[in-house]
């Protein structure tokens, strides 16, 4: 996936997340007024490849797991949009806006072994891990539970 496509899904999440979005035309004009030049059928592609579902007629990401699931883990699934290596040691997470101290705070709880730390902003948590090796299994754990 290039850097742009990604941008746009980013985009397109934190878009559906603050707004109700019924239409693709919707989506497309709210995509043209934060600066994106997008077609219906490459609207129509991003839906189907973010796995988009209507709930009360509004797209939304589609439901994680069962209620069953640890309340911290669930605040991890339904917030994290992105989640990408950066550097050795050092994990960038994205969520929707104002979603990012929550879902810190839920890093903290599971306290994993192989995470040093977590700083959050609005939309962006800086997770530091303690190596290469828990990078890569702190990025599994996350993507797994966020199904990115």
């Amino acid at each position: 996936m290039t850097a742009d496509r990604r941008k746009r899904h980013l985009k397109i999440l934190e878009l559906i997340s603050t707004r109700a979005i019924h239409t693709q035309e919707e989506l497309a004009e709210a995509l043209s007024a934060t600066g994106w030049d997008v077609t219906q059928s490459s609207v129509s592609r991003d839906i189907a490849a973010l796995r988009l579902v209507k709930v009360d007629g509004a797209y939304r990401r589609p439901p994680r797991g069962g209620s069953a699931r640890d309340p911290d883990e669930r605040r991890i699934a339904e917030g994290v949009l992105t989640c990408e290596p950066a550097g050795d040691a050092l994990i960038v997470l994205h969520t929707p806006p104002g979603e990012a101290n929550r879902v810190a705070v839920a890093l903290d709880r599971l306290a994993w072994p192989d995470v040093v730390g977590t700083i959050a902003g609005d939309d962006t948590i800086f997770l530091a891990v303690k190596d290469p090796a828990a990078q890569r299994g702190v990025l599994r754990a996350v993507r797994k539970l966020s199904a990115i």
